[in-house]
């Protein structure tokens, strides 16, 4: 197996785990980007509607708004009138389930960045293995040419590999983070429903239709 094969061979499933890896970055930021708001200016924007009676339009604004905070929102408004403890437990169940649609591909992106250095390794360890194994085939002059190119292919997979790790760990904290702010918001949003309709129950139920 001559030089060329090899590299071909070690670049091709790191280039695939470095693209697998691009994408779902870039799916995940655009994700959370389009999903990211202000909560609360739309909490109380949304809170003002509902004490001039346009529950409607309120409801309308978080069909037509992305995001959890407007998923969550809306399940607020569509239980307004249940007591306050059952509220608590419907908005928490609901928080809890955006928490699986945030994450998604998070774990598979930290999974390439730990399987792209092992790729590099095993790359590295082959073409040594193959430098050695030549050694008692050729003379000293034949074999320093023959290795040299061997060498600088373990080396560039090894690196390579190290970079996506890089790489991919920056990206999963940066995108671990985004999350966590996510979750903050689905926490304020759902306390401050919570305090809302216990200090609005009755102006609520007597003024906005369900």
């Amino acid at each position: 197996m001559n030089g060329d094969t090899t590299i071909g061979f070690f670049l091709y499933p790191l280039g695939f785990l470095g693209l697998l890896g691009l994408l779902f970055f870039t799916e995940r930021f655009i994700f959370l980007h389009k999903g990211r708001i202000q909560p609360k200016s739309f909490v109380q924007g949304i809170e003002t509607l509902l004490q001039n009676s346009r529950f409607e339009e309120a409801l309308s604004i978080c069909e037509q708004t992305p995001g959890a905070v407007a998923r969550l929102t809306k399940i607020a408004l569509l239980h307004r009138q249940e007591p306050n403890a059952l509220l608590r437990n419907i908005l928490q169940q609901n928080a809890l389930l955006e928490l699986p649609v945030l994450r998604k591909r998070m774990e598979s992106l930290r999974l390439i960045g730990q399987i792209a250095p092992l790729v590099g390794l095993i790359g590295s360890v082959f073409y040594l293995l193959q430098g050695f194994f030549s050694l008692s085939k050729e003379s000293a002059y034949t074999y320093l040419m023959s290795f040299a190119p061997l060498l600088v292919s373990a080396l560039s997979v090894t690196l390579i590999g190290l970079l996506e790790l890089f790489v991919f760990t920056l990206a999963y904290h940066f995108l671990n983070g985004r999350i966590r702010s996510f979750v903050f918001d689905l926490e304020w949003t759902a306390s401050e429903w919570l305090v809302f309709f216990q200090q609005h129950s009755f102006e609520c139920n007597e003024t906005v239709p369900k």
